[in-house]
């Protein structure tokens, strides 16, 4: 392989669609390392990425352009590759071997990524599949080697998705308190992230799992990776359904859809002292009567990935024990526009994985 170029699928212009672009790619410098991506997950994020921002509510959007995300834009950050170049003063990885890479980077100096929370570094984000290029193409940089996180013999698609859709469920997962077996856990939305969550939570606590989504397919596959009931929150008096079916005892509830629905759906169906954690990103305003908090003694907070040593967790507990596998569509990368559309349509069930 020619590593002195490297081609992307990326857009040129908010709203529009991923063109193939060849861009000379110079050697790596420092402490940089390149990869061969072998695989790719698309994240429904990506389809806000395009767009160019987030609903924010009352008609307001956020701006990438504004924060300075420049065009043109590879996205793509559940990365999985091998090691084909390295810098001069590298140390930690050779050429060879199988990494995935973790794409939420900050400045690396401040308090916050001293901390190992890079994800929520205040002062720059420098995020693969953003502001820096992606996995969507054949090359990827990644400007230190600190990011890359060796995943043996796992299977590299599985790993790919680790870096969102895992750490991402394993971040809200770990923000709910401890569950017994007489507890419920809410997952409102199972796409990606949601359908990892289920995975997770059924191979790491004894809690009972009811999955709520709209899709019957993937209702179904939620039961399949864990969860002991489904229900459709669309249908005729859902809330109460569920409820009952959960003996009206759902400890917690993971709202990965981040719409006002959602948020509403999971905030009334917890039960006293309950706890509601927000991922999604679909966008909205939530409103709520401010005497429910006092009154359940509910706790809503929101999470947002998860740090690189979250990553690091994940990868080992998957090595460790054999975690359930949600259902991958893979496809070749120059079918990423298709690939998009189907995401934004509801078809994917479980995570599509792009191959160059």
């Amino acid at each position: 392989m020619n590593h002195r170029c490297v081609h992307r699928w990326s857009f040129s212009s908010w709203g529009g669609p991923l063109d193939l672009q060849e861009t000379p790619l110079e050697p790596p410098s420092g402490r940089e390392v390149t990869l061969r991506v072998t695989d790719c997950g698309i994240c429904h994020s990506d389809l806000h990425i395009q767009a160019g921002g987030f609903d924010m509510g009352g008609g307001k959007l956020s701006s990438l352009e504004r924060a300075g995300t420049r065009l043109p834009v590879t996205m793509g950050h559940e990365i999985g590759g091998e090691v084909v170049e390295i810098g001069p003063e590298v140390t930690g990885v050779s050429v060879g071997d199988r990494v995935i890479a973790y794409p939420w980077l900050g400045c690396g100096e401040c308090a916050v990524c001293a901390r190992g929370d890079e994800q929520l570094c205040t002062k720059v984000a420098r995020n693969l599949g953003i502001q820096l290029p992606g996995g969507y193409a054949d090359l990827v940089r990644v400007p230190h080697e600190r990011y890359l996180v060796p995943i043996g013999k796992l299977d590299p698609a599985h790993a790919a998705t680790f870096a969102c859709a895992g750490i991402t469920a394993w971040g809200a997962i770990r923000k709910l308190s401890p569950a017994t077996a007489e507890d419920w856990i809410a997952m409102v939305g199972c796409g990606g992230v949601g359908m990892t969550a289920v995975a997770l939570l059924s191979a790491t606590s004894p809690a009972k799992i009811v999955a709520i989504d709209p899709d019957p397919a993937k209702r179904e596959a939620a039961l399949a990776n864990g969860a002991s009931a489904a229900f459709d929150p669309t249908a005729p008096d859902a809330l109460k359904t569920i409820a009952r079916a959960c003996a009206q005892n759902i400890a917690g509830a993971l709202d990965f859809v981040g719409a006002e629905s959602s948020a509403s759906l999971a905030a009334n169906l917890v039960r006293r002292s309950g706890e509601v954690v927000i991922v999604g990103l679909f966008g909205g305003e939530f409103r709520i009567p401010l005497p429910m908090f006092p009154l359940k003694s509910l706790t809503i907070r929101g999470s947002y990935v998860a740090g690189l040593h979250d990553l690091r967790e994940l990868v080992a507990l998957a090595q460790k024990i054999d975690l359930p596998k949600i259902p991958l569509d893979r496809r070749p990368l120059a079918t990423v526009n298709q690939a998009l559309a189907d995401l934004a349509a509801g078809k994917v069930v479980g995570r599509v994985v792009l191959q160059p």
